[in-house]
């Protein structure tokens, strides 16, 4: 331990007497170890730090994988009760879906989400109400009963504290319910994992009350609680046993081919990112290794120059070993400096790669610098002290003693192992970089493609505005029909206005709802499922999309004409492939036939998919049923198309501006009417791309990172080998070689090692690009294009970087040369 003392206490001394040396590897290593340490900071909190429940790793939900897709899988409440017949490895089940609820709060209303669950939901979570009781199994039988438990926050903010809250009545969507639970403050914020976009409950009611509902009762997620000491392979026995019965009897729902499993809740809730995130950790380790090359690279020049002391310690009878161990401390100070700084590198960069993550990242409010990121930064600095100190610091006992000894103080030709290692460092920067530069290509290449893609609609210049119907005075379609009409009438007289519409079960690029239809007259008798929008005759002109045949919905279609439906090019593409479906008739969620009146272009849910087939019905003839189930999902929205050049100074007008005259537009028609979020149509354009821009954003600067630090890399490799050179220069050059034969000879080498980077990059390159497949749209993973200007662009900035050393090299005087050596 003393001698130990002694080489940090050295160690400490050689470096302050090195400051260049010292400030460049620890700002190298700093820059990689804090960006690492940031990119795993949001990983853990995602998808890795447990979640804040009581035994979290025993909290499992129920998934499906088919044709190598896994994510959560649905009942209906017939399936979730057969399921109650297998309950044997766990210690409570329960089933939970989502609603929309509109609490009265005095003259106004304000909507919350809502989680109907299962009695024995709170029990998997392992959390108990703070104030009054928990569900229980009478509260979730029968019908259900009319009870809620709510969260803290609504406790405080819309039920005013109350101090006695239990037994009260509270109106939701009109019903009364009685709250008999009030949640911890601390109860976590934590989505549907189904669904992490749904964002967290405001409150909780029985399951039952919506099981025999269409929709509701037929989309319930499903977590439990495995009962201690459960082995892996009693769970996988027993969701073999489930999977074969359920087959049997309901063979449409669990089709051949389908596995289904318990995976742990904490995977399921950051499931649609997971992959995306280890991609980002993955090639930020590149760059930390590209930086270790760096650095490494440093350590070998420095090496050389401390020839004689090595010499000398040699000779005074220090062992290869001790010797190793000194260099080793240094380079663990180093590291270990550069984590020290990485952490305030990584603290100071974290609101800036939060401020471009998506806006429904999963379990955002779990990232956060802790001891978890501590210990990754220490694990990763000590880890790296290794990588690039563990190389020159075996090197350093290769000394020559006689040669080292005869040579100048601080001077030592470079050994034939040092020159072929620092070389060797350099072709994996170069190859590293090419894989990251190749991945950040691909990205850009479809983030452009994403924003060229034509969605259907044109969101230049739209506002959308949620609101909610639910539980207020309008209990038909025909109430909502004239709802909807004075809404309409109101905003279109607001100037700067030019059209506006109502849409409900979903805007475009987002979750939508979907519907059952069945072709009238045709062999197909079967029920077939669509995506499925109502909406007011304007929405088509509001949002910018086409007609492709037929007519338009009119203020004629009503509750009290013929049904009429108007279909997208994919639904008559798929359905009426060889004929005009104008004038054809569907069954269209019921048996009442429906006439098709016309065709509009296609609109996409996700830009990087086809267009499902869908059909859209006037609001005015919607089941009011199905309207009212579909709110419950989705809220409905208005959206309005402003004048793109009538405003006050003749310059468009930005949707967002209108915002209040909106919202004052709804309370002038009713005020009890509670609306949402406001977003223009090009903010949904590109939150729908978030993920990806994400993606493209960090691999970018990762990849440019990578970039200059190989350059940087290249650059110290051909100074040093031309210092190193200096003699041999002069000599040819005093034997009649010309500048530019130098200049020649020196890129011709450096382009060696570029290329041989080149090569190992690409087929690296062939095979990690592989794992962005699924994150690309329009492009090859192995798009020859990409790969070769990715390779042209390392090329021409590695060359870039020797022509410095290249051009010193030509201007050496032989006789000042070879003086000097």
């Amino acid at each position: 331990m003393k001698s130990l003392w002694q080489d940090i206490r050295f160690g400490l001394r050689v470096l302050a007497k090195s400051p260049g040396f010292t400030a460049t590897a620890v700002l190298t290593l700093a820059l990689g170890i804090g960006a690492n340490t940031a990119v795993f900071t949001v990983v853990y909190g995602v998808v890795l730090r447990p979640l804040p429940l009581p035994q979290p790793d025993r909290i499992v939900q129920l998934a499906e994988t088919y044709k190598d897709q896994t994510g959560g899988m649905s009942l209906t409440a017939t399936q979730l009760r057969r399921l109650g017949d297998y309950s044997a490895p766990f210690q409570y089940v329960a089933g939970i879906t989502e609603v929309g609820y509109n609490l009265a709060v005095g003259n106004n209303a304000v909507h919350l989400r809502g989680m109907p669950a299962g009695a024995d939901y709170f029990r998997v979570l392992g959390i108990a109400p703070e104030i009054g009781r928990d569900f229980v199994a009478a509260d979730d039988a029968g019908e259900g009963q009319h009870v809620a438990i709510v969260t803290y926050n609504l406790w405080q903010h819309y039920l005013a504290a109350d101090p006695n809250p239990i037994g009260k009545p509270i109106l939701l969507n009109g019903e009364p319910f009685t709250v008999i639970g009030v949640m911890p403050r601390s109860f976590p914020t934590i989505g549907q994992a189904a669904s992490p976009d749904s964002g967290a409950p405001d409150v909780w009611t029985p399951i039952a009350l919506v099981a025999k509902t269409m929709g509701s009762g037929e989309n319930i997620d499903v977590l439990a609680r495995l009962k201690a000491g459960l082995t892996p392979a009693e769970l996988a026995a027993n969701n073999a046993v489930i999977l074969q019965d359920f087959h049997r009897e309901s063979p449409e729902d669990f089709p051949d081919g389908l596995r289904i499993d318990f995976l742990p809740y904490q995977r399921m809730i950051g499931l649609d990112v997971r992959v995306y995130l280890f991609v980002l950790l993955g090639a930020i380790g590149f760059v930390l290794l590209i930086a270790c090359a760096n650095v490494a690279n440093l350590l070998l020049a420095r090496g050389g120059l401390r020839g004689r002391e090595i010499a000398v310690r040699i000779s005074l009878g220090a062992s290869p070993r001790r010797i190793v161990r000194l260099l080793l401390v240094e380079s663990m100070l180093v590291a270990i400096a550069g984590g020290l700084f990485g952490l305030l590198v990584a603290a100071l960069g974290m609101n800036s790669l939060l401020a471009l993550a998506p806006v429904d990242l999963p379990r955002a409010n779990d990232v956060h610098l802790d001891a978890a990121a501590f210990a990754f930064a220490f694990f990763v600095a000590l880890l790296t002290g290794a990588l690039f100190g563990t190389a020159p610091a075996l090197d350093a006992t290769r000394v020559n003693l006689s040669e080292s000894l005869k040579e100048g103080v601080g001077r030592s030709s470079a050994s034939p192992v040092r020159t072929r290692l620092r070389k060797l460092l350099v072709v994996g920067e170069f190859a590293v970089s090419l894989v990251l530069l190749t991945g950040a290509g691909l990205m850009i290449a479809t983030f452009s493609r994403l924003l060229h893609t034509d969605p259907g609609f044109n969101p230049h210049p739209v506002l959308s505005m949620e609101f909610w119907m639910t539980g207020s005075r309008y209990t038909s379609t025909a109430q909502v029909a004239n709802f909807n009409r004075a809404l309409v009438a109101r905003l279109e007289s607001i100037p700067g206005v030019e059209a506006a519409g109502v849409v409900s079960a979903g805007l475009p690029l987002e979750r939508g709802g979907n519907n059952g239809i069945k072709l009238i007259g045709s062999s197909d008798t079967e029920w077939h499922s669509v995506d499925y929008r109502e909406i007011t005759p304007d929405y088509f002109g509001a949002m910018g999309i086409t007609m492709r045949d037929g007519r338009k919905f009119s203020e004629g279609d009503t509750e009290t004409t013929a049904r009429v439906t108007i279909i997208n090019e994919a639904f008559a593409r798929q359905f009426f492939p060889q004929r005009s479906p104008i004038g054809e008739q569907i069954a269209l969620g019921g048996k009442v036939p429906t006439e098709i009146v016309g065709v509009v272009r296609d609109v996409k849910s996700y830009l990087d998919q086809p267009a499902p087939p869908t059909t859209f019905i006037p609001a005015a003839q919607a089941s009011f049923g199905t309207s009212q189930l579909f709110e419950g999902w989705f809220p409905r929205t208005v959206v309005v198309r402003v004048s793109t050049g009538n405003g006050a100074s003749g310059k468009a007008i930005d949707p967002l501006s209108l915002n209040r005259a909106v919202r004052d537009a709804f309370a002038e028609v009713d005020p009890l009417i509670p609306t949402g979020s406001t977003r223009s149509m090009e903010q949904v354009l590109s939150r729908s791309l978030a993920l990806r821009n994400f993606m493209r954003l960090l691999l970018s600067a990762f990849a440019s990172l990578a970039l200059l630090l190989a350059a940087i890399g290249i650059y110290g490799v051909i100074s040093y080998a031309v210092s190193q050179r200096t003699r041999e220069i002069g000599v040819r050059m005093a034997l009649g070689a010309t500048p530019a034969g130098m200049l020649r000879l020196i890129l011709s080498e450096s382009l060696q090692l570029i290329l041989f980077g080149v090569v190992i990059g690409v087929a690296a390159a062939l095979g990690l690009t592989r794992m962005l497949a699924s994150m690309l749209y329009g492009i090859s993973s192995t798009d020859p294009l990409i790969f070769v200007m990715v390779t042209m662009l390392l090329v021409v900035i590695a060359l870039a970087a020797c022509l410095i050393p290249a051009r010193r090299a030509m201007r050496i005087d032989p006789m000042v040369a070879l003086r000097h050596e």
